[in-house]
């Protein structure tokens, strides 16, 4: 059967918590053979299937460290994740960066790519449905928050890859927001650094977390498997925004949306430390973008070990937050 052959797997973005999770999976998979890694910074897991090169993604370079290797699927998940004052640059990481990817793919002739997408990508919108199907439109515009949109042109690409290269499977892995031990980015500092949790207009969504191994999970059994299309991953259940303050001992105040977008504006472009990401972000913690999974479930026989609820607390946890 093909998934007991021997297989070479390219990743990108190596050193990442998630990318070194899922090496540590794919080392304990007999039918992975070797694993190419690259990333600026070198991971820290040890594999004996792991050939590790540092570099940036947006080398033309990187080819000569792929071709002639036998590789059989592609994992894309280098990215800028935390929010930059340069958005050009993060800009050329993220959407010229995979751009890059996918035409070495082209010309070494890949015929799996996977791409780590977000559910951001789908936009938080006042009228999105309460669980968001991966047939739902991809909604980035006007561009409010950068890695959302990044997301979302990534999307666009891709799809347009895919329409010129019909023999190719390439997925697209849109996580909600991913917690764990090991993640360390703006969205698990955020509510350590606010002394308030904001309900922007009185909102209070409803939020979803996976857990870093869930998601990890995922891309092996994606990779293994190579089922097409786009999944959405998140983990059972959802949590209210207000909840999670009351887990943390932290109040939730209500403030104009207009009022909070116009201080959080200035307090970025001020780069005042406590606020770690533009204004666009507003709109992902008052308008609920909760994913459906059961495409995930079924087609792939996908089962998050952890539920929401249980990747928020184990986060919480792990980053000393003073649980109530």
């Amino acid at each position: 059967m093909e998934r007991f052959n021997k297989r070479t797997i390219a990743m990108t973005g190596a050193g990442g918590y998630i990318a070194q999770q899922l090496i540590s999976f794919l080392e304990n998979a007999e039918w992975c053979e070797r694993i190419l890694g690259t990333d600026i910074v070198e991971p820290t897991v040890r594999s004996e299937k792991l050939i590790f090169l540092k570099q940036d993604i947006r080398d033309r370079s990187l080819i000569n460290f792929w071709k002639d290797r036998g590789i059989e699927t592609v994992v894309h998940l280098a990215f800028i994740v935390d929010p930059i004052h340069n958005d050009r640059e993060m800009y050329d990481v993220n959407v010229n960066g995979t751009l890059n990817i996918l035409r070495i793919c082209e010309e070494i002739g890949v015929k799996h790519i996977i791409v780590a997408s977000s559910g951001t990508a789908y936009g938080a919108w006042p009228d999105n449905p309460q669980f968001l199907k991966e047939d739902d439109p991809i909604r980035i515009f006007p561009p409010k928050f950068s890695y959302a949109h990044h997301k979302g042109l990534i999307e666009q690409h891709c799809t347009k890859y895919l329409k010129q290269h019909s023999d190719v499977i390439l997925n697209m892995v849109r996580p909600c927001i991913v917690y764990g031990p090991n993640t360390d980015n703006f969205l698990s500092r955020f509510l350590k650094n606010l002394p308030v949790l904001f309900l922007a207009d009185g909102c209070d969504p409803d939020l979803q977390f996976v857990h870093e191994e869930d998601v990890a999970d995922f891309f092996l059994l994606l990779i293994e498997r190579k089922v097409p299309g786009a999944f959405n991953v998140a983990g059972d259940g959802v949590v209210k925004f207000s909840d999670v303050g009351a887990k943390i001992g932290k109040r939730t105040q209500k403030i104009s949306k207009r009022l909070y977008s116009a201080i959080i504006w200035l307090l970025w472009h001020l780069r005042v430390k406590l606020v770690e990401a533009p204004a666009g972000i507003i709109d992902y913690t008052s308008y609920s973008w909760t994913l459906d999974t059961a495409r995930a479930k079924n087609k792939l026989g996908w089962q998050p070990r952890y539920t929401s609820m249980e990747a928020l607390q184990i986060m919480l946890e792990t980053h000393d937050y003073d649980l109530v």
